[in-house]
């Protein structure tokens, strides 16, 4: 948090750096479990087999769909040491697209 406000002129991370940070996070370790081939389908394949500990929970990809599968947190802003910040207080765990899901449950 310290290094990233220092470099950004204060501002904390945000759900764009975030986005950023996870997107690196998953092209880095699929290079890695292609040996660095770029080749669009074993980079695919290898993208669905993760599964890592981001800022924003615990992630995979789905091998189905290739959405993310996340928590989403519900959340409210208070003020903690002079600045506001969204603290959690529920959460539900390994979300996937709803819309998708219903889609596979109708047919």
């Amino acid at each position: 948090m310290a290094a990233f406000k220092a470099a950004n002129g204060g501002i904390r991370p945000n759900f764009i750096s975030l986005g950023g940070y996870d997107g690196m996070h998953v092209i880095y370790e699929a290079l890695a479990k292609t040996g660095g081939s770029t080749d669009g389908d074993k980079l695919l394949a290898a993208m669905t087999t993760l599964k890592w500990e981001s800022p924003r929970g615990p992630m995979s990809i789905d091998p189905d769909t290739r959405d993310v599968v996340q928590n989403i947190y519900i959340r409210k802003v208070e003020k903690v040491g002079g600045e506001l910040y969204n603290t959690e207080f529920a959460t539900f765990e390994a979300v996937k697209d709803p819309i998708k899901e219903a889609k596979k449950v109708a047919h």
